[in-house]
């Protein structure tokens, strides 16, 4: 897979763009002005903002306490500054019932037939540690581990006059 890094400086250039992806990439890598952008690239500009999960995505990415922190559906203490990731967890997902209806988890040619769908896919990793969702955001899509833990894996949020979706899996199906 190719990566692709596109660093804007100026407010004007990143309005140009409908939505921004930040897969598994340092809050370091971007100053503290990109940061405030990003941020407000969703909540004035009305832009999406999708964060993958990932070794350096998160808390471990260092987000903690940054403007994108606050643009996201998650709560990363701002006391979490980067760290190693955690343990690699494998998750069996599973939809919501918000998530049911949502366009997301239509998988299939009919609800009944994607929730029979869902049940059937492998599990999937994930490395970020769990974090607690925010008042008002919505869970589309759980992880249940091995143990019988739920966490959620997608969430989404608006943002001001943007949305914002975290999708904490490292992997998904191809």
């Amino acid at each position: 897979h190719d990566n692709v890094l596109i660093v804007v400086d100026q407010f004007e250039e990143l309005f140009r763009y409908r939505g921004l992806i930040l897969g598994s990439v340092e809050a370091g890598i971007f100053s503290g002005d990109q940061l405030q952008m990003i941020a407000e690239f969703v909540e004035k500009r009305g832009g999406g903002l999708l964060m993958l999960g990932g070794a350096r995505s998160f808390g471990e990415g260092g987000y903690g306490g940054t403007p994108v922190a606050d643009a996201l559906p998650l709560a990363i203490d701002p006391k979490t500054r980067a760290s190693d990731p955690g343990p690699l967890m494998r998750l069996k997902i599973t939809p919501t019932r918000q998530g049911q209806a949502h366009a997301v988890a239509q998988i299939a040619e009919s609800e009944e037939a994607s929730l029979k769908r869902w049940s059937e896919l492998p599990a999937v990793s994930a490395t970020n540690a769990p974090l607690p969702v925010k008042p008002g955001a919505t869970v589309l899509l759980n992880g249940t581990d091995e143990r019988g833990r739920t966490v959620p894996v997608l969430v989404s949020q608006r943002y001001g006059r943007g949305k914002s979706i975290a999708q904490t899996l490292q992997e998904t199906w191809q």
